[in-house]
């Protein structure tokens, strides 16, 4: 009966693991079939009809982990592991329950790591045999196991159920992960509806939009809203003539009016973003127009045995320091009050002007004393220098 079925395997070797494989395949272990075995087997299943069935697995062990893997001795005698084996799977066919081992990914360069129990496509390849992608049995984005047969050991229902589908428009490719973390190439409408604006969105952390948190515990099947202003983190290129839909943190009076992320716009997200240039590289922030920064709290530039230039990279003067300034103003104030003093017990001829001169001095002194001094009013009351 299964002779008249054109079936197509997914089962995944690399060129290193048949290398492997075939070294192995010498010393059959009980209760496996051997890698040539297993291409016999799926070439056996096939016919000349020109439809063809994919011949599914169950997953039982991922190598997933070094632990995993079998260990082995280098050339030059170091003890290591078999690394060509990493992500490669063994799994027991639906079809018969033979168990396959050491199956690598179809794909070297995308590729979405099965859990145990779940199901994959197998495909045979001119003697290669490999796995495709889980297959989506229960339209979960976290797992898609059925039964649970062997048990997985890392990914739980519990800690995963949060995570889930995001919600896509026509048109769009998604890629997503099994922990709430996604990428979606989309689109944004124009002024008719239909979708135009190209837009990329990178999303992580579904489980911080705490109001589709509740509708999920009640849902499990309820996806997930893309929305910039309540995921963990998030980074979106977009392109609309329209302000964006993220809102900024803060921002002040006078930027409220000339704000703008119209048009081709790049918009990062999250609770705190780390920008590093490792040593001895360079980070440039450059801007055809101004370039704002604003806080609601501190803002601060610092350097280590360097020095901040302001106006120009090569700035040579040196900024005035507030603290020492305040110091020297008030000493000379009261330089000069004693000065008056001395002038108004002056006694002689013109005494009367001089005295008058000098209480008008005083009196001016004491001002800029409780002025600039007393009240600080010659200070910034935000920006300070070290």
């Amino acid at each position: 009966m299964y002779r008249n079925i054109q079936i197509t395997w997914s089962l995944k070797l690399s060129i290193a693991e048949v290398r492997a494989g075939n070294k192995l395949s010498q010393k059959k272990k009980p209760g496996l079939i051997s890698h040539n075995q297993a291409i016999e087997l799926i070439r056996s299943m096939q016919s000349d009809v020109e439809y063809k069935q994919h011949v599914t697995g169950r997953v039982v062990k991922v190598y997933s982990d070094q632990l995993h893997l079998p260990k082995r001795t280098r050339k030059d005698g170091v003890d290591t592991y078999a690394w060509e084996m990493h992500g490669n799977i063994d799994v027991k066919l639906n079809y018969n329950q033979d168990l396959i081992s050491n199956v690598g990914p179809m794909c070297s360069h995308f590729n979405c790591m099965p859990l145990i129990d779940e199901e994959v496509v197998l495909v045979e390849h001119d003697g290669q045999v490999f796995y495709d992608f889980p297959l989506n049995r229960m339209g979960k984005v976290n797992h898609n196991r059925v039964d649970k047969v062997v048990g997985e050991e890392q990914v739980f229902e519990s800690l995963t159920y949060m995570a889930r589908p995001v919600m896509a428009k026509h048109g769009d490719t998604t890629i997503q992960g099994r922990f709430g973390n996604y990428m979606m190439f989309t689109s944004e409408a124009e002024a008719n509806g239909y979708r135009a604006y190209p837009k990329i969105v990178i999303g992580n952390n579904q489980d911080k939009d705490t109001f589709q948190v509740g509708h999920k515990n009640f849902d499990k099947n309820f996806p997930h809203f893309h929305n910039p202003n309540s995921v963990g983190s998030v980074i979106e290129m977009t392109s609309n003539p329209q302000q964006t839909e993220l809102e900024p943190s803060v921002l002040e009076t006078e930027q409220e009016e000339f704000f703008d992320t119209t048009g081709d716009t790049i918009t990062i997200s999250s609770d705190t973003i780390h920008l590093n240039a490792n040593h001895p590289g360079s980070m440039y922030v450059t801007s055809a127009n101004d370039i704002n920064i604003t806080a609601i709290d501190e803002i601060n530039i610092a350097t280590i045995g360097g020095k901040v230039s302001l106006g120009k990279t090569d700035s040579q003067s040196p900024i005035v320091r507030g603290t020492d300034m305040r110091n020297f103003v008030n000493d000379l104030l009261l330089n000069i009050e004693g000065f008056c003093n001395t002038l108004e017990a002056f006694e002689g001829n013109g005494s009367a002007q001089v005295q008058s001169a000098a209480a008008s001095l005083r009196a001016g002194i004491v001002s800029m004393g409780k002025k600039y001094i007393d009240e600080e009013s010659l200070f910034s009351k935000t920006v300070y220098s070290e």
